[in-house]
């Protein structure tokens, strides 16, 4: 899945020139957590967020805050923020996500702001992949490491007539083994759990013994 796909393109945005107090009223208006800082072309030029605001009101003197707040955002804004290519595939923003602990992705065309991805897009986007939000049940397998194993489970599971909604496969400490996830379109997977287990796949989960 590519990042223009689930990206927002109604972005909050403000110039640098604005004040602190504006990027607050439009967080508070909008609901959101950062502000996007463009100049006149609509290019990126920064990012501000609840982190910053919240830094700088720490340091401003009670009797003074009204007027610090009057400072333009670019003395605040993180400048040159982390940002992402609507043709950029989900998993590459995800390891942004991860790697540099962002809660929010600008998303540029050259240097011109087209979208923006949130944490709570990214982890909405992945549940709704995994089918978890779909009337279903998951089926966990053990099985070796090797070409063709998944196919099998597929070609069984295809002859119960169960829709497969999502597969996802988890390393082992073995790198000879791995735990295949399927998520099927029924409630009531006993019947596939017994016919995996008859071909002699070994299913971990869940347990319909209870």
């Amino acid at each position: 899945m590519l990042i223009e796909q689930i990206m927002n393109t109604t972005c909050i945005t403000m110039q640098p020139t604005n004040s602190i107090a504006h990027a607050v009223e439009l967080m508070q208006r909008h609901q959101i957590r950062h502000v996007l800082v463009v100049n006149a072309r609509h290019e990126l030029v920064g990012l501000v967020g609840l982190k910053e605001i919240q830094s700088a009101s720490s340091i401003f003197h009670p009797d003074t805050a009204k007027q610090d707040l009057q400072y333009p955002v670019s003395s605040i804004m993180i400048e040159s923020p982390v940002t992402a290519h609507p043709l950029d595939f989900l998993e590459d923003a995800a390891v942004l996500f991860y790697e540099y602990r962002l809660t929010c992705l600008p998303i540029v065309r050259g240097r011109r702001l087209v979208g923006v991805v949130t944490e709570t897009d990214l982890l909405r986007t992945f549940v709704q992949l995994t089918g978890a939000l779909e009337p279903s049940s998951q089926i966990e397998i053990r099985v070796e490491n090797t070409a063709g194993t998944l196919a099998k489970i597929a070609a069984l599971l295809a002859k119960t007539n169960i829709n497969i909604l999502n597969v996802l496969v988890y390393p082992t400490d073995d790198p000879y083994v791995r735990i295949v996830a399927f998520r099927v379109q029924t409630m009531n997977p006993i019947r596939i759990i017994e016919k995996l287990r008859k071909e002699g796949f070994d299913v971990l989960g869940p347990d319909v013994s209870r």
